[in-house]
């Protein structure tokens, strides 16, 4: 190739060349340029007695307003992790709240789970955006938490779940066991309120401790759940195929803790319609329910209604149909928790 064509593809190639270098080092230079004016918080949160930081950092996709938002939101999950990260170990055991004395019954634990479960976390009211900063790429931003104000306004609203609790306590009740139980039920949901409340103390305050129930109020707890225990229940079967699984279900709702009613006026009133069907697959008995509950009062009013199917599988044909049958059960103590908590009062 002749000489002069060679230098004049060459001289192009070295001024690209040139050129992308450039830009690189360009590149590298605004990075570093950028970094240097990040705030020291991003990678180092503030140390300050009384309160608690979390950062967020969310990649800028055109809209900064969005991207601050949910870095908001990351800071405050960031913050509670570092408060559970210092949390002491005997936190489970300074918030955790019982119905009872450990013996609680199945039904007794399905009542308390659901309604904690239909509670959400308690909020950290106090939590304030302290600084964001955004670049080209990214939002940063810094929350804080003034741990003894949230630890005093967190305090007080137990204070006021305490007294409701203690109201509906100090109520005189008459009449059948389910009419005397039902001004009560409101209580497990706020009892349930409060142990999330006392999670949150427990989390926030300086001494890591949250409010354990006064003895006032676990005779108010272990009075409702006893009630609940001592709750008169009849399983009625609408068809002859739901009588052939009656026996099963009464013996493991029996196992469960609820006091099965055999003659005379019940609170509540399972009716049953059910229908069971088998099959074998690969060595093994697969026996399913299809079940309609219907839970009526002692009025004869219909307070809940579902229909589920339940199954159970073993090697053998007897053991596969009695876990079915025992599924069923759990379902039905599972539908009378949301009952007592959400239904009756």
């Amino acid at each position: 190739m002749n000489k002069s064509i060679c230098l004049a593809l060459l001289v192009p190639a070295l001024l690209l060349a040139g050129c992308a270098s450039t830009q690189s080092g360009t590149a590298a230079v605004k990075e570093k340029a950028e970094q240097a004016m990040r705030p020291g918080w991003i990678t180092q949160p503030p140390r300050q007695s009384g309160m608690a930081y979390g950062v967020g950092s969310m990649e800028v996709y055109g809209d900064q307003a969005a991207a601050v938002k949910r870095a908001t939101q990351l800071a405050r999950i960031d913050l509670v992790s570092q408060l559970k990260v210092t949390v002491s170990g005997d936190f489970s055991s300074s918030t955790t709240e019982t119905s009872g004395t450990g013996k609680d019954t199945q039904v007794q634990r399905s009542v308390s789970n659901y309604a904690r479960s239909q509670v959400p976390e308690a909020e950290l009211d106090e939590v304030e955006v302290s600084d964001t900063y955004v670049d080209q790429k990214y939002a940063y931003v810094l929350v804080e938490l003034n741990r003894t104000q949230a630890a005093a306004r967190l305090k007080r609203d137990i204070a006021d779940l305490d007294q409701q609790i203690t109201d509906i306590g100090a109520q005189d009740v008459s009449g059948t066991p389910l009419q005397q139980l039902r001004p009560l039920l409101p209580a497990v949901r706020l009892f349930a309120q409060r142990q999330r409340l006392a999670e949150r103390l427990a989390l926030v305050s300086m001494e890591r401790k949250g409010a354990p129930l006064s003895a006032e109020l676990r005779a108010v707890q272990r009075d409702i759940y006893d009630r609940i225990s001592a709750l008169r229940v009849s399983v009625v079967a609408v068809d002859r195929q739901s009588e052939s699984l009656r026996g099963g279900i009464v013996e493991a709702l029996t196992a469960q803790g609820m006091k099965i009613q055999q003659g005379g006026a019940a609170d509540l009133e399972f009716q049953i319609d059910a229908e069971q069907i088998g099959r074998q697959q690969d060595g093994n008995v697969y026996a399913f329910i299809d079940c309609r509950v219907t839970i009526v009062d002692g009025t004869g009013r219909a307070v809940s209604s579902f229909s589920r199917q339940a199954k159970g599988v073993s090697g053998i044909e007897q053991l596969a149909g009695q876990k079915a049958v025992r599924a069923v059960a759990g379902m039905i103590a599972e539908e009378l928790a949301v009952t007592l908590v959400d239904k009756l009062h």
